[in-house]
């Protein structure tokens, strides 16, 4: 795996969104293309940040599920569940600008594929945006790797 770049194993088809993309149109682009992770993009192409289907998960969603009791078999709610349904629709009504990691671990095309696979697994990432000239030209995703280190199996076993 040494050899190879990211260049190589990259997705170039990748499912970005821009800034002001709505969170009900990012969780449609996540279950229409199957993909764990949008690219942020302005408008001139350059990387702007990250959504992860966990972002919508965890940092939106999971402080406000509302704490709850099961008390003779009925559901009682700490703090209410008209609580939930309006951080529910704050959410909705939130974007991508809102919503995205701006701090993102970027690499270059000639990242080695070795060090992307050390740098996702030390920092726990699903996928690495592939940077050149500020512009996001493709991903590596953790499914990248799979199919790298594969490949290079089946080489060395033929």
């Amino acid at each position: 795996m040494s050899e190879r770049k990211a260049m190589d194993i990259m997705e170039k088809v990748f499912v970005p969104a821009d800034p002001s993309t709505t969170v009900l149109d990012l969780i449609q682009l996540f279950i229409k293309n199957k993909i764990t992770s949008i690219p942020i993009v302005n408008d001139d192409g350059t990387l702007a940040g990250i959504v992860t289907d966990a972002d919508l998960l965890y940092k939106k969603i999971k402080p406000h599920v509302p704490h709850y009791v099961n008390l003779l078999g009925a559901s009682i709610y700490y703090n209410g569940i008209s609580e939930y349904d309006k951080s529910f629709k704050k959410l909705m009504a939130s974007t991508a600008k809102e919503l995205m990691t701006k701090d993102v671990i970027i690499a270059a095309p000639d990242a080695d594929v070795e060090q992307l696979a050390g740098v996702m697994v030390a920092e726990h990432l699903k996928v690495i945006p592939i940077v050149d000239n500020k512009r996001c030209v493709g991903v590596v995703t953790r499914r990248s790797i799979l199919e790298e280190m594969h490949k290079e199996y089946e080489e060395e076993k033929a």
